[in-house]
């Protein structure tokens, strides 16, 4: 295989395909080289397609693989909220069992103060 190289654009794609059409209505068209037949031409248009087609399949692919990342971890956060409820539930809002699942225990947080009042 070649070496890799810059995708080309898509008017340039379009160009070589019109040139393959073109190039079908020459019926004397008989190049000194056969890697530039027109059969030559064909095939590599047919194996573009064919690339172009598993491109949009692989997208499509991967689209609903992130779709179901998503939903997954929306499920996985949702339980995860209400384990934290269910922890706070059964030991209380002041247990180390809070401590322990990364949320602060009651006694911890910081009391409010008063201001004084200004004249």
């Amino acid at each position: 295989m070649a070496a890799r190289r810059n995708r080309l654009p898509p008017d340039v794609i379009a160009a070589d395909r019109a040139l393959l059409l073109a190039i079908q209505g020459l019926s004397d068209y008989q190049p000194l080289n056969g890697a530039y037949s027109v059969a030559a031409l064909q095939m590599a248009e047919a194996t573009l397609s064919q690339a172009e087609q598993s491109t949009v399949r692989a997208q499509d692919a991967l689209d609903q693989a992130r779709v179901v990342e998503q939903d997954t971890a929306h499920f996985l956060h949702d339980i995860a909220l209400g384990v934290k409820t269910q922890v706070i539930a059964q030991y209380g809002p002041d247990s180390s069992a809070v401590e322990i699942i990364g949320l602060t225990r009651k006694s911890d947080r910081k009391h409010p103060t008063r201001r004084k009042a200004t004249a």
